[in-house]
């Protein structure tokens, strides 16, 4: 059973005064498929948008085309029509997607330079439109494969972008980011993701940050863990509060995830850990855990 080992200290919720205007998110870009489980991603990236005054990009990814047995036969005529039934279909899904996107910069008064984007199925491009944005948000993988293969999307852009991500949760609630929690071990992927994260940070109404079984770092913790972080969150104006847990051997990303729910957490701030193994890349055991089974926004840095 997880136990709690510190409780919060009065110094650390202390904020400083800052201009948060210095931590700011200009672009923001929010991959969509047209699935209907995360037609919730737009709404989340739109109120993201209005937070920080950003400008909204949105890149639709044409869905796999779906045939049936029947059209697998089709030849000629039959082969040119079924291809004309798929990209009407095709349209269809866009359109109305790229409506819903228009109705968000609209309702939301995101910047008029926000913009909408359309790449093929399958396209080699997806990577570049998120290499320059200051925050990216995609659709949360909906299983987790136990066989090692070449990651998907969501995956390989955690793993390889450089940029921070937020992996939204199918039927994800959507709401302003006013509660985070921050996984913290002192390592150099969580220090990443919470310099990523410092622009939501700061503007948070809470933060608490959550060290579970610190005993197995000591040296990255210093003294008192947690403090140290806690400190720079709060010179840069964030409502900080730290919790030591133990695990007590149990699943650590249950924990996080248990943890993110008990707080009432808007989003889980972690860093992404991962190894390559025959030139793939593969996730550890806590990030697989976080990234295929959390019911809260993710945001995962690298």
């Amino acid at each position: 059973m997880a136990s709690e080992q510190s409780t919060r200290s009065p110094r650390e919720r202390a904020p400083l005064s800052i201009d948060k205007g210095t931590a700011e998110l200009g672009e923001i870009v929010v991959f969509i498929d047209g699935r209907s489980e995360t037609s919730g991603i737009l709404e989340f990236a739109g109120i993201l948008a209005q937070e920080h005054s950003a400008r909204l990009i949105s890149v639709f990814m044409q869905p796999e085309p779906t045939v049936t047995p029947a059209e697998t036969f089709a030849r000629g005529k039959g082969m040119h029509s079924m291809i004309e039934v798929h990209q009407a279909q095709l349209e269809r899904i866009e359109a109305d997607h790229r409506a819903e996107f228009v109705d968000i910069v609209r309702r939301h008064g995101i910047r008029s330079e926000s913009e909408w984007r359309s790449l093929p199925y399958l396209s080699s491009e997806v990577g570049v439109h998120a290499y320059y944005a200051d925050m990216v948000v995609i659709a949360r993988p909906g299983y987790a494969s136990e066989t090692a293969g070449p990651p998907g999307l969501a995956e390989s852009l955690v793993l390889s972008s450089g940029r921070p991500i937020i992996v939204f949760p199918p039927r994800g609630t959507v709401s302003q980011v006013h509660r985070i929690l921050v996984a913290w071990n002192a390592t150099r992927e969580s220090i990443r993701a919470v310099a990523d994260a410092l622009p939501v940070l700061v503007r948070a109404k809470a933060v608490e940050v959550l060290l579970v079984d610190h005993e197995r770092n000591r040296a990255g913790h210093g003294q008192e863990p947690g403090a140290d972080i806690a400190r720079h969150l709060a010179r840069h104006g964030a409502h900080v509060e730290v919790r030591r847990l133990s695990s007590g051997g149990k699943n650590v990303g249950h924990l996080l995830l248990s943890q993110a729910a008990a707080f009432g957490a808007d989003l889980l701030v972690m860093g992404a850990y991962g190894h390559s193994h025959l030139r793939e890349w593969m996730f550890g055991g806590v990030t697989r855990t976080v990234l295929y089974e959390a019911g809260v926004p993710v945001l995962m840095s690298r």
